[in-house]
């Protein structure tokens, strides 16, 4: 009962695919940043150091990995990589500030909130989608 041919190039446009990427990056960053606003609130301020911090990490992580950045590393690898690097961030964050451990998780998630946002700004609105996005997108439609 198997219609679907597999072999076919995908059926989503490069216009309907970046639209996709975008709608879904988006809305993550947003949700991480409100998120991590509605749990410590404007005590944010106090840690913005953190917040803009782990967002230039995250974005740079984001953009190594979609850019297929690391030569002969499956960029799986290298984004499994940067999440071990983005939790030991983490968690030296934790062990080394004076702040809370909700504030500073609070931060991580504002931070990584806004890091995919500016790194979808950058390579979706001023620049194209990486094309190893856009591919794994069409093949998943």
């Amino acid at each position: 009962m198997d219609d679907i041919d597999h072999d076919t190039q995908p059926s989503m446009s490069v216009h309907e695919a970046t639209q996709e990427v975008l709608r879904t990056d988006l809305a993550i960053g947003i949700g991480g940043t409100v998120l991590g606003y509605a749990e410590a609130g404007t005590a944010l301020v106090d840690v913005l150091a953190v917040v803009v911090g782990f967002g230039l990490l995250t974005g740079i992580t984001v953009a190594v990995v979609e850019h297929d950045a690391v030569p002969g590393v499956y960029p799986e690898v290298a984004a499994l990589a940067a999440f071990i690097v983005l939790a030991g961030v983490v968690a030296g964050l934790m062990m080394l500030s004076e702040a809370s451990v909700t504030l500073i998780l609070a931060a991580v998630l504002s931070g990584f909130g806004v890091g995919v946002i500016g790194n979808r700004l950058l390579y979706g609105i001023v620049f194209d989608v990486p094309a190893y996005r856009l591919r794994r997108v069409r093949e998943t439609s």
